[in-house]
């Protein structure tokens, strides 16, 4: 009979550990991981989750009543006019916020989950890489739109360019690298490669979107440091 390897309570759990598939079909990365991820998203999910609520609180006043958002701060940054723009109901009419509030809400639910103990399938983490993704990209065009199109920015979707930017250039390589995308050494060794260095994918991210407004908006920095 072969001896087998004992771990006390207090070892380190054995290498292969990550990434580890469960009885229950779901993928398994270690425990200190595991937490750390799940309150990233979570804090960052419920930040972006806050952004699209407050759209659609003033978002609903504005049309009732007319109500301008508490965001129409100066000629620059100007909620209302954003919110009544075609691109602002770009899927069948329905309010982007709207789809915010849904997807946001999964973000925070799956960082709460992850912080409770729970785990999730291997098709659960590519979804959730994609929706990650094609948010990203959907608000990269509706930064586009805003600021050399409709010609005004709004506050709160400012908020979520940024926390969205932060969320995906961290969330890719950290699933890469503890195996949640693929059963691969090779991208979990780019992910663990990529990953001590991703907060300078977001900061270029959001350092670009600074540029753009201030070269599209040269009238804004002087404007915010005289204090109006």
């Amino acid at each position: 009979m072969n001896a087998q390897p004992q771990y006390s309570p207090n070892d380190e759990p054995p290498a292969r550990s990550r990434g580890r598939r469960g009885d229950n079909g779901s993928v398994n990365p270690t425990f200190r991981g595991r937490f750390a991820f799940g309150a990233f998203i979570l804090v960052f999910g419920l930040i972006s989750l806050w952004a699209a609520l407050t759209l659609s609180t003033e978002g609903y006043y504005l049309l009732k009543d007319g109500t301008p958002p508490s965001c129409n701060i100066n000629p620059f940054f100007s909620c209302g006019n954003v919110m009544q723009s075609d691109e602002a109901r770009a899927f069948f009419g329905v309010p982007n916020y709207f789809w915010g509030l849904i997807g946001w809400g999964v973000v925070a639910a799956t960082g709460a989950g992850m912080l409770a103990g729970a785990t999730y399938a291997r098709w659960y983490w590519r979804a959730f890489a994609v929706g990650m993704f094609v948010a990203w990209f959907f608000l990269m065009w509706l930064f586009f739109a805003a600021v050399y199109d409709i010609g005004f920015l709004c506050l709160y979707c400012m908020v979520t360019w940024t926390t969205q930017s932060i969320m995906l250039w961290i969330v890719l390589p950290w699933l890469l690298r503890e195996k949640l995308l693929f059963d691969s050494e090779k991208a979990s060794r780019i992910g663990a490669t990529i990953l001590p260095y991703s907060w300078l994918l977001p900061l270029v991210n959001i350092a670009g979107i600074a540029l753009a407004i201030i070269a599209q908006f040269p009238l804004l920095v002087p404007l915010l440091l005289s204090g109006n």
